[in-house]
C-alpha cells in the first residue's frame, strides 16, 4: 500500500497552470473511441474493493483510483489524466467468445485462451497474488477448467512474476511453458545482476513512495497505479525457436513470431487460428513505450523493434483477425483498425530512430536532437502514439546512445568532473551558495523550471544539508512533475521532491524478489557472485573452492586470483582449499548474505572439508548492495 505520508504540498504554479491548458488546444480529447473499447466487453469489474496478502497487507484498494473520476486538475498533465483514467478501467473483459483479459491489477495484463480441455494463461503477471486475484475472478464467471498451459511472451518480470500462483490451478504440473527463446537467461541476467539499483531506480520510474492522487502518482503510464506483492519465477519447458512456428496447444493453432531484441531482448508475438486473434506483446501498446527505459535497461534496438512490428503486419496480412491483443492496454476490433494501429507504432518507431540518425550524421550532440526533433502531426496527435510511457526526448537520447555511446563528441565532455566535485566548482564559480539561491529563486518565480531544476543539483551535491535549496529544488521537481505527460517523468520528478524533504524512506519495501533467486540456475547465481566480488578487498588475496549441491547433484568449483572470482561447472578442482557440501538454497543463502556458514553447519545443511575461516574469509570479500541508495542527494 502506498503511504499517505509522503504528501506533495504544492499548488500548481501559473506557469504550469498556462502549460496544461495548451494541451487542450493541442490534442482532440472529444474522440471517446479509447473509452468505449476500453469498456468493451466487461463482464465484471473487480470483485473486491481492498485485497490483501496471506499476511493481512493491503495490495488493492480499488477506491483509492476514484480521483481519476473528476476532471483534470491543474497538477497534472490533461493527456496523463487521460491516459490515467483509461488504465484504471479495470476487471475481466471479453475480446471475443473464448479469448478474456484481466486489466487492473498489475501494470500489465493477462489474457485467458479457452482450450478444448482447459485454459491457457498468456501472461502471468507480476506478482502471485496479482494473479491469483485475476484466476479467481475469471473463475467466478467461466467455467472452473484447469490451467492445462502457460504462455509467458517476454522476459520481463510483469509477464512472468505470477506464474506459480497460475500453476495452482493446473490439474498436471508439468504443463508447457512456453517461452520465446534465450527467456530462461534474459529474465534472469535483468533481475540478478542490476537488480538492486534497477529496483531502486523503478521506485523512481513508478512512483512507489508517492501517494495516489492529483498531487502524487496517478499512474504508471503503461498500466495502473503500481503495486507490490511477491515475483516468482519457473523454468519453462517449451521454447519458440524459429522465427515463424506453429504449435498446437490445448487443441488450438497458434502461430508464433519471433521478435527478439525488442522491447525486452526475449519476445514473441502469436495468432490463434481457432480465435482470430492477433497477440502482440508488449512490441505494440497504446502509448509510446520506452526505447531506452529510464529505470536502467539494455538500449532497445529501434530498427528490431520497427522491424518486428513490420513482420507481425506480414504475419496477419491474409488472415482474417478479429482483435489486436496488447500487454499493457485494451484490445483494438476489427482487422482494419487493427492493422492502422500497428501502422502507426511502426511510423512512430521508425521517424524517431531515422530522424535522430540523420540529424547526429548532421554533427547535432544528443542533447541537441532531443531539444530539435519534433513528431508530425499525423504521429503527433494519434493518442496511441502520446508519450505516457516513454518520451521523445529520452528515446532520443537513448537511439543517439545505442550508436554513438554517451559522449558528445566535444573534448570537454570527454573526462567531466563527476557531479558531487562539479556542484562545488559550479558553486564557487557563480558567487556561493546564497547568490545561487537568489538567481535560482528569480529563476523559478519566471517558471524557468528546468534551469532552476539544473543548477540547483549543483548546490545540493556541493551542500546536501541545505534545506532552502533542498526545497526550492523540490517544490521545483514538482511543477516539472505536474506538467510532465509521461507517468515516468511525473512519477520520477515528484519522488525526487519527496526525498528532498523528507529523506529516503528506508520502510518502504521494495517488491519481494527472492522466490525468484530460488529458481535461478547455478551458473545466473555465479555471476551474480561475481559482480559481488569487491576487487580491492580482494586485492592478493587468492582461493580455489570445489563446491557440491547436494539435491541438485550439481559441482563446480570457484577460483580467486587476480581480485577476479571465476569459476567452472560441472568440475572440481583436484587442489582445492576447501570443500563445501550443501543444498542449492543454503548456498544461495550464504551468497547473499541472509545466512551465515555456522548457522548453516548448525541446522545440518553445510558440510565443510577444509577451513570454515577460509570460507568466512571468502563470504568477507563479497559486497551486500544498499537497496535504497541515495538519488537525489550525494
Amino acid at each position: 500500500m502506498i503511504s499517505s505520508k509522503l504528501n506533495q504540498s504544492l499548488p500548481a504554479t501559473s506557469f504550469t497552470k498556462k502549460t496544461n491548458e495548451e494541451v487542450y488546444k493541442s490534442l482532440n480529447f472529444e474522440n471517446r473511441q479509447d473509452f468505449e473499447d476500453a469498456y468493451r466487453g466487461l463482464i465484471a469489474p473487480m470483485d473486491f474493493k481492498i485485497y490483501k496478502n496471506d499476511s493481512g497487507k493491503v495490495l488493492w484498494d480499488t477506491e483509492m483510483v476514484e480521483f481519476l473520476n473528476d476532471p483534470a486538475p491543474d497538477t497534472v498533465n490533461p493527456s496523463l489524466w487521460r491516459n490515467s483514467q483509461l488504465q484504471s478501467i479495470s476487471g475481466l473483459f471479453k475480446v471475443v467468445d473464448g479469448v478474456y483479459q484481466v486489466r487492473g491489477l498489475s501494470i500489465s495484463t493477462t489474457v485467458l485462451i479457452e482450450g478444448k480441455t482447459g485454459l491457457i494463461v498468456c501472461d502471468t503477471l507480476k506478482s502471485i497474488e496479482a494473479a491469483k486475484a485475476a484466476m479467481e475472478l475469471y473463475y467466478h464467471h467461466r467455467p472452473k477448467k484447469p490451467v492445462t498451459a502457460i504462455i509467458i511472451s517476454q522476459s520481463h518480470v510483469d509477464h512472468f512474476g505470477g506464474i506459480q500462483a497460475v500453476l495452482e490451478y493446473a490439474e498436471n504440473p508439468d504443463i508447457p511453458i512456453v517461452v520465446p527463446q534465450h527467456y530462461t537467461k534474459e529474465a534472469i541476467s535483468e533481475n540478478v545482476i542490476l537488480g538492486s539499483i534497477m529496483k531502486r531506480r523503478g521506485q523512481y520510474q513508478f512512483g512507489h513512495v508517492l501517494p495516489a492522487g492529483p498531487k502524487g502518482t496517478v499512474s504508471a503510464g503503461i498500466g495502473p497505479i503500481q503495486t507490490n506483492g511477491i515475483t516468482t519465477f519457473k523454468l519453462p519447458n517449451v521454447e519458440i525457436e524459429n522465427e515463424i512456428q506453429t504449435m498446437n496447444i490445448d487443441g488450438l493453432t497458434f502461430q508464433f513470431l519471433l521478435t527478439p531484441d525488442t522491447e525486452a531482448p526475449a519476445e514473441m508475438h502469436f495468432y490463434i487460428e481457432d480465435y482470430k486473434i492477433l497477440y502482440s506483446s508488449e512490441n505494440v501498446n497504446k502509448t509510446m513505450h520506452q526505447i531506452y527505459t529510464v529505470r536502467g535497461a539494455k538500449t532497445r534496438d529501434a530498427l528490431k523493434w520497427v522491424n518486428a512490428i513490420d513482420r507481425t503486419i506480414d504475419l496477419v496480412a491474409n488472415k482474417e483477425m478479429d482483435a489486436l491483443v496488447m500487454a499493457h492496454a485494451w484490445p483494438v476490433w476489427g482487422k482494419g483498425n487493427a492493422i492502422e494501429h500497428l501502422k502507426m507504432q511502426h511510423d512512430l518507431y521508425k521517424y524517431m530512430h531515422d530522424q535522430t540518425v540523420r540529424l547526429a550524421n548532421h554533427g547535432y550532440t544528443m542533447d541537441e536532437i532531443a531539444e530539435t526533433i519534433q513528431l508530425p502531426d499525423t504521429l503527433n496527435h494519434y493518442w496511441g502514439n502520446r508519450g505516457y510511457y516513454g518520451t521523445l526526448k529520452h528515446n532520443v537520447k537513448g537511439i543517439y546512445n545505442f550508436y554513438l555511446g554517451y559522449y558528445s563528441g566535444h573534448p570537454s565532455d570527454l573526462d567531466p568532473l563527476p557531479q558531487v566535485e562539479t556542484g562545488k566548482k559550479y558553486v564557487q564559480y557563480m558567487g556561493g551558495v546564497v547568490n545561487v539561491i537568489k538567481q535560482a529563486k528569480a529563476d523559478y518565480e519566471n517558471g524557468e523550471y528546468r534551469w532552476v531544476a539544473q543548477v540547483l543539483k549543483n548546490v545540493v551535491m556541493d551542500d546536501p544539508g541545505n534545506m532552502e535549496a533542498k526545497n526550492l529544488l523540490a517544490n521545483t521537481f514538482e511543477q516539472l512533475g505536474y506538467q510532465a505527460e509521461s507517468a515516468n517523468w511525473r512519477n520520477i520528478y515528484l519522488s525526487g521532491a519527496v526525498e528532498l524533504r523528507n529523506g529516503v524512506n528506508k520502510e518502504f519495501p521494495l517488491y519481494d524478489s527472492s522466490r525468484v533467486f530460488s529458481e535461478i540456475p547455478v551458473d545466473d547465481f555465479l555471476k551474480l557472485l561475481v559482480v559481488k566480488l569487491n576487487g580491492p578487498k580482494a586485492d592478493g588475496k587468492k582461493m580455489v573452492i570445489n563446491v557440491s549441491l547436494l539435491d541438485t547433484k550439481e559441482i563446480f568449483s570457484l577460483y580467486l586470483d587476480n581480485s577476479v572470482l571465476s569459476h567452472k561447472i560441472n568440475k572440481l578442482d583436484v587442489n582445492p582449499d576447501i570443500s563445501l557440501k550443501v543444498d542449492k538454497s543454503t548456498f544461495y543463502g550464504m551468497g547473499n548474505g541472509r545466512l551465515t556458514p555456522e548457522k548453516a553447519i548448525a541446522i545440518k545443511k553445510l558440510e565443510i572439508s577444509g577451513n570454515l575461516e577460509v570460507w568466512n574469509g571468502f563470504l568477507s570479500l563479497l559486497d551486500q548492495f544498499n537497496p535504497l541508495v541515495n538519488i537525489v542527494t550525494p
